[in-house]
């Protein structure tokens, strides 16, 4: 009798431990969809590892991506939900037209239809200057080959480019830091369809070297991560947590 006791308890023991095994495994498979579709969705983390769009956005802010407004203005959405219209002087994360797996974040400078130019630096659309309160120029030279900037071979549409005409269902996206942005000056005009979303928030920001996103191989990526986490404390930009970006 005892030892029929003793199976029967070693049996429920069994049960519960499937069933809390089971239970496990259902929790991890719904976080896990969720998770996909918010960050698929709704909203995810971006990391920016170059300085194009200094001083608005400094290298090493991670970036809160709100990924539904944009996408619901631009396709038919959820009804009654936000959606928010790209308008000029937004400031857009993107697909790279060249590398569609690579996200790049500009501000949206000309619309579909208009005409842009850059003259001496300055950007006129529809023939009238652009007044544009970010923007930052480090290079007072107008027309100057930069050195092969961001692997160009040459930069002299940096300060002076177009006259162009956007076409429809296209954006002319540039960097705030105009000597040092690879942009539609570089790529051409960017498709709606290439648009990701808008950048929201700063969750967290630390001081990277510049030129950290070279870092590839794993000797380097691994002295890489080792300095985050040393130097953790010193180089996050507290001042910049929660910081909203506009």
């Amino acid at each position: 009798m005892a030892k029929k006791e003793k199976e029967k308890d070693q049996e429920e023991s069994t049960q519960q431990q499937y069933s809390t095994l089971r239970e496990y495994f259902i929790a991890t498979v719904y976080c896990t969809i969720i998770a996909l579709f918010v960050t698929t969705y709704v909203v995810h983390p971006m990391t920016v590892p170059t300085p194009s769009m200094e001083p608005t956005i400094l290298v090493g802010d991670r970036l809160l991506i709100d990924k539904f407004t944009y996408r619901n203005s631009f396709i038919p959405g959820v009804p009654l939900a936000p959606a928010h219209h790209l308008q000029r002087g937004d400031i857009v994360v993107f697909k790279y037209p060249d590398e569609p797996e690579v996200l790049y974040v500009k501000r949206a400078i000309g619309l579909p239809g208009e005409t842009l130019e850059i003259r001496n630096k300055e950007v006129h659309v529809n023939g009238e200057p652009l007044v544009e309160p970010y923007k930052y120029h480090s290079d007072f030279e107008n027309g100057k080959d930069a050195g092969n900037a961001h692997f160009f071979s040459f930069d002299f549409q940096r300060d002076n480019y177009g006259p162009v005409t956007i076409p429809d269902g296209h954006y002319f996206m540039m960097g705030d830091n105009r000597d040092d942005s690879a942009d539609s000056r570089y790529f051409g005009f960017l498709p709606e369809e290439y648009v990701v979303g808008r950048p929201v928030v700063v969750f967290w920001s630390y001081e990277d070297d510049s030129d950290a996103y070279l870092k590839t191989t794993l000797p380097e990526m691994a002295k890489l991560y080792l300095e985050r986490i040393v130097f953790f404390f010193t180089r996050t930009r507290w001042s910049r947590m929660g910081h909203l970006v506009e």
